[in-house]
């Protein structure tokens, strides 16, 4: 799977999002690997992985800062 991180230019959060990147891969690789077990497609489980984690940015999108 390719890195976007590598593309992106250099600033202070590369390195965290790279760092959580590493983290959370193998968890949502795993969430793939299972739907495709459950008989989804490869690519109907990553849509569904990227819809939910799009909705949840929007949901954070909309709290209030502090």
């Amino acid at each position: 799977m390719n890195n976007v991180l590598e593309f992106r230019p250099k600033c202070p959060h590369v390195e965290s999002l790279s760092d959580c990147r590493e983290a959370l891969e193998p968890a949502v690789m795993k969430i793939v690997s299972d739907a495709i077990g459950k008989g989804y497609t490869a690519a109907e489980a990553a849509m569904v992985v990227a819809d939910i984690a799009d909705d949840y940015i929007l949901m954070l999108s909309r709290q209030p800062r502090h």
